[in-house]
């Protein structure tokens, strides 16, 4: 079965160079940044599917994909979903760091409320970030 994707209007930019701090080195003047989580035990298929119905988006807005290295206990106390955090747990058990992708959601005041409200009807987590925290991200892999 073919499918035909129309032009999605929510850019995707991805950081990899090494040390570099996204947002440090960013304007993000009248923007609302929110992380973006996906603790569910979706198969990578049902997470391409949801996705999919992300980049359909009618807002303009960012996703911005910063890979970083953390602490594994770190990274396993900030899940909400159960069986996710038992998993990664037993990973802390031998695995000091992880590496991860970390998903923001940069938006302006004009999308800002219906894109927050089709992320979490994906079943995404929805996290505000504060300027402060979002100033130490840092490329990592």
């Amino acid at each position: 079965m073919e499918k035909h994707f129309e032009p999605s209007k929510l850019d995707i930019k991805i950081f990899d160079k090494k040390n570099s701090r996204p947002f440090a080195e960013a304007s993000l003047d009248n923007k609302e940044v929110y992380e973006l989580r996906d603790d569910t035990m979706r198969t990578p298929i049902e997470k391409a599917e949801v996705f999919e119905q992300l980049l359909q988006t009618e807002n303009a807005c960012e996703l911005w994909i910063v890979p970083v290295t953390e602490a594994t206990s770190s990274f396993t106390q900030s899940l909400s979903e159960e069986k996710a955090s038992a998993l990664f747990g037993m990973l802390s058990s031998f695995r000091e760091n992880v590496q991860r992708d970390r998903t923001f959601l940069v938006v302006g005041p004009d999308c800002s409320d219906s894109m927050k409200s089709k992320v979490k009807d994906l079943g995404y987590t929805i996290l505000p970030c504060e300027t402060d925290d979002l100033q130490e991200v840092t490329v990592e892999y």
